[in-house]
């Protein structure tokens, strides 16, 4: 909402209703229509793919104040990412036909759409020459160093979410996360990883992550 002015802010919150969600609960399913503008209140919401044999590939993972679907309020096409609650949740809503007549009205709306979904494709194809040319401590570091900037450096994460946000296997996960921990560089707890020296975990050549 970076320059959009107040009333318009103030329009947009007046057309808005609160939805929440239970950890795990789909807010979008794969290839449902995209019927609402969601912004997260409170918790968290992860928006990823599925393959057909059930791996699960992350794509964002939404704090307060930041939107779940960016491009689904304008085109009004099924997509195919799912969009689940990856904490006990509450999102604001604006349905589809409200936010488009806001955001059309006020181009700073959109110009600051467009620049989130550019850094989201620079973070996106980031992450897949990863996968092709970092090893699997590098690209687990780079996303436990963005998580903690992100969200502090008490993670409620499992093992498993590391490894899914890092595309690895979860037993890569484990045996780098318990190096980390050895080095002193994390503490690890049942769902939570406390990162404990975030600059052993930052590669100052490595682009940033959206996540």
């Amino acid at each position: 909402m970076q320059g959009v002015p107040p009333k318009a802010q103030e329009e947009l919150a007046g057309l808005a209703v609160l939805k929440r969600y239970k950890k795990n609960d789909i807010l979008t399913q794969a290839w449902e229509p995209s019927d609402s503008f969601m912004i997260v209140e409170e918790g968290m919401i992860r928006v990823c793919k599925y393959s057909p044999l059930g791996k699960r590939l992350t794509y964002l993972l939404a704090g307060p104040g930041e939107p779940t679907n960016l491009i689904g309020p304008f085109i009004g096409k099924p997509m195919s990412n799912v969009v689940e609650a990856a904490a006990d949740s509450t999102v604001v809503c604006v349905e589809r036909k409200d936010f488009i007549g806001v955001a059309f009205s006020h181009p700073q709306l959109v110009i600051n759409i467009i620049e989130i979904l550019g850094q989201a494709l620079d973070s996106s194809n980031s992450r897949i020459l990863d996968m092709q040319e970092k090893k699997v401590v590098q690209r687990l570091k780079r996303v436990l160093f963005h998580l903690s900037e992100k969200f502090g450096p008490r993670l409620n994460f499992t093992s498993v979410e590391i490894a899914d946000l890092a595309s690895t296997t979860t037993e890569s996960a484990l045996r780098v996360l318990s190096d980390l921990r050895q080095k002193g560089i994390i503490e690890k707890r049942r769902g939570q990883i406390h990162v404990v020296k975030p600059e052993a975990l930052n590669d100052p050549h490595s682009e940033d992550l959206w996540l």
